[in-house]
Formats: structure tokens, C-alpha cells, sequence
């Protein structure tokens, strides 16, 4: 029978992030530490939206400001059960779904929150669609045909993977949305007007220093960084080597900065048209 009352209940945290930026990188990084247990994507995003619904109904007594926030604490107290009860019984308890800071907002639930270079993102999401197969419009569709007959098209003939304007400005124009809103999300925090406590963590500087960041990451939870695993070949930078390129694969390709390698002229000027502001935002020297 499950055990659903624990003599110590788990604490719950959040990893959050712009898809493929690197939270699953991070949630093994995290799943080093046996106290740990950061189990996948739950995508809760429905649920939250469903709350918002209910309580934004002018006839529902749930829409009143008593009983919504009763609504609300309820609410929340299921979602954290939720995840200790999948993840089992560790200290801390995760979910790493990549989603926006504020489709999800817990107050008080810690957040690890990564950012990757949007140009890098771009062509990780590229090669994922080809990979899952995922409708992403004609131009794809087209990208698809050639990957199935040689995996290794793409890297053969790198810059045609970001060809269509339209692909390429609908990503950076969704990002730059996602990365600014989250900028204001951690901002408000700074200024203590919502509960959202909060770890930043570059993809860059991770890779730079991984074993540096993760104990950081680990001293933000309270945690020991002495019990820690050491790094294997799903949590070393690049995924076990710098020069690993798997276009197959899920773990493709873990170095940064490589979109340089995709990007024509004309193709990063579409992706700065529409994510210049966010580009600025997780730029190292970002104030």
C-alpha cells in the first residue's frame, strides 16, 4: 500500500526553463544527490490555468477573495503532494517541466531557473522536432524527409537546418517573450513583492564549471555537497565530450555556442529582429 503520510514530508522545488535550455541536464544533475528525487515533466500548466478559470467566474463563490484563497491554498498543497508522492521518498522532491516561471507559480517553492543562448536553443529544437517528428509547418516537413535518409544531412550541409524565415522568427519572437516575462517574474521577487526564491543558472557558465554550480545549486537547497555522485557521461558538460554530436540522438549535443556553426548572416539577423531584448537579458555581462 502506498505510504502516503511520511514521518518527514519532502520539500518541493521547481526547475524551470525555455525548452531545450538544459533542464534536463539539470534535473541529472540534481538526481546526483541521494537526497534528491527529480523524477520528470509534469506539466501542471492545465491545472493552474483551470484555478485562474474558477476564480475569475463572477457567479462562483470561489471567485470571492476569502474563498479563493482558500481555493488557491488548497490547490497548492495538492500540487506539492502530487510530486512527493511520484518522486518518492527523498528530501527534496522536482519537477522539471520546461515552462515559464509564471505558468506554474508556487509561492514559496524554490525554483531553479536555467537560461540558454536562444541561437543555441533554436537549432537543439530543430534537430528534437526532426527527431520526435513533430509538425512544425511545410518547411519541416521537407527538413524531415532529408534526416530520415541520412541523420548526418544537416551537419553535412549545417546552415540549411534554420532556412525558413518563418520558423526561425516564430521561435526567437516565442522566446524573447518567455525569457522577458520571467526577467519580471525574478525581478518582482528581488523587490519582495511575490514569494519566488529563486537560483539563475547560465547553460554557459554551468558547462564552464559544472561541479562548481551544481554545489551552489545544492547549498541553495540546503543540501551537503560531500554526499554527492560524481558527474557521469549524462551530466558531464557535452554529455560525456566536448565533441560529441549525436544528430540522432536526445543527448545530441550538449557544448554551447555552436549555433554560430548554423547561422548564416541573414538568418541570425531574423533571430536578432525578434529576441534582442532577451538576448541582452541572459547575456553574461547583463546588468
Amino acid at each position: 500500500m502506498r505510504k502516503l503520510f511520511r514521518s518527514r514530508q519532502s520539500d518541493v522545488f521547481f526547475i524551470r526553463g525555455y525548452a531545450k535550455s538544459g533542464t534536463n541536464w539539470l534535473c541529472n544533475l540534481m538526481n546526483l544527490h541521494p537526497q534528491i528525487g527529480c523524477t520528470g515533466e509534469f506539466h501542471l500548466r492545465p491545472l493552474f490555468e483551470s484555478v485562474r478559470a474558477i476564480q475569475s467566474a463572477p457567479w462562483g463563490i470561489l471567485s470571492r477573495e476569502k474563498q479563493s484563497a482558500f481555493l488557491e491554498d488548497a490547490f497548492y498543497q495538492m500540487v506539492k503532494q502530487l510530486i512527493r508522492d511520484v518522486c518518492g521518498n527523498k528530501r527534496w522532491c522536482g519537477d522539471r517541466t520546461p515552462c515559464a516561471l509564471r505558468s506554474t507559480f508556487v509561492p514559496g517553492v524554490r525554483q531553479l531557473y536555467i537560461t540558454r543562448d536562444g541561437r543555441d536553443a533554436v537549432v537543439s529544437w530543430a534537430y528534437h522536432t526532426l527527431n520526435y517528428n513533430f509538425n512544425a509547418g511545410p518547411r519541416m516537413q521537407e527538413n524531415l524527409q532529408r534526416f530520415k535518409t541520412d541523420p548526418n544531412y544537416f551537419e553535412q550541409h549545417k546552415q540549411e537546418l534554420l532556412a525558413c524565415e518563418t520558423v526561425v522568427r516564430e521561435f526567437a519572437s516565442q522566446w524573447n517573450a518567455a525569457i522577458v516575462d520571467d526577467f519580471q517574474m525574478m525581478q518582482s521577487a528581488d523587490r519582495a513583492e511575490i514569494d519566488l526564491p529563486y537560483y539563475w543558472i547560465r547553460y554557459e557558465d554551468l558547462q564552464a564549471d559544472t561541479l562548481k554550480y551544481r554545489n551552489e545549486i545544492y547549498q541553495f537547497l540546503g543540501l551537503s555537497v560531500a554526499k554527492a555522485s560524481p558527474l557521469n557521461a549524462l551530466t558531464e558538460p557535452g554529455f560525456g565530450s566536448a565533441d560529441t554530436n549525436r544528430p540522432n540522438d536526445f543527448y545530441r549535443r550538449g557544448r554551447a555556442g555552436t549555433w554560430q556553426e548554423y547561422f548564416t548572416v541573414e538568418q541570425l539577423a531574423w533571430f536578432n529582429d525578434e529576441a534582442s531584448e532577451a538576448l541582452r537579458l541572459v547575456s553574461k555581462n547583463a546588468s
